[in-house]
């Protein structure tokens, strides 16, 4: 008798363990869901605010694309000047688009984001959700760190429309110190080129890159310049 009345207190010693240790891991898990939940709110709250961000880009872009293409319409005051301005306008209109194209996006990836931060806070796998509301808002960033980099693009092709009217016949000689132009100095990416930004670094250049842009492209080659510098 005595030897069952132990097996009793042990089984039964046992079950309460049991039911201590499975309580324990319930009550860890609650914390867990709850914080799961405010991180996929954070997350979407962050989505939102990175789409609204892309949609502001992408208006600022199509401002710049009409400016651009008015001015287009305005006439050059050369055959040169109107073939650049055609070339720079196209590229305001073309990169308002992708502004245009990545602002859905980031609209999309937020509301995804609304999606999971809902799921989160009402389904049983709140972990799961939150993982998916970081991966939405990861994609609104991308979307609208594009939107950004097209709206730049766009507002400095418009800027050039405008230079690019003003573009005389002929190209524009030199000042004497256009003479000292380091082509592989400024080139700071290799690619044989020479960008708006590059040729910031020689005021004389800057100041004459549409001039010396003979082809209309948006870039100088060491051609271009030589021509220049005769």
């Amino acid at each position: 008798m005595k030897q069952h009345a132990n097996q009793r207190h042990s089984l039964l010693a046992l079950t309460l363990l049991a039911a201590i240790a499975s309580a324990g891991a319930a009550s860890a898990q609650v914390p867990a869901k709850v914080e799961s939940k405010h991180e996929a709110i954070e997350k979407a709250d962050v989505a939102a605010a990175q789409a609204q961000a892309a949609r502001q880009d992408a208006a600022s872009a199509q401002t710049a694309a009409r400016a651009a293409a008015n001015t287009r319409d305005q006439g050059a005051i050369s055959a040169r000047g109107a073939v650049a301005a055609q070339i720079t306008a196209e590229q305001a209109k073309s990169s308002a688009i992708d502004a245009q194209t990545a602002a859905r996006q980031a609209v999309r990836a937020s509301e995804a984001a609304r999606s999971a931060q809902a799921a989160a806070v009402s389904g049983s796998n709140p972990t799961g959700a939150a993982i998916q509301a970081q991966a939405a808002m990861s994609e609104a960033r991308t979307a609208t760190a594009i939107a950004t980099d097209a709206t730049s693009v766009a507002q400095a092709a418009a800027a050039a429309t405008a230079e690019a009217n003003q573009l005389p016949a002929t190209v524009v000689a030199p000042p004497s110190d256009g003479r000292n132009v380091d082509f592989v100095a400024l080139d700071i990416d290799g690619d044989g080129t020479l960008t708006r930004s590059e040729a910031r670094a020689f005021t004389p250049l800057s100041a004459n890159f549409i001039a010396v842009d003979v082809n209309a492209d948006g870039v100088l080659s060491a051609s271009e310049i030589a021509g220049w510098r005769r």
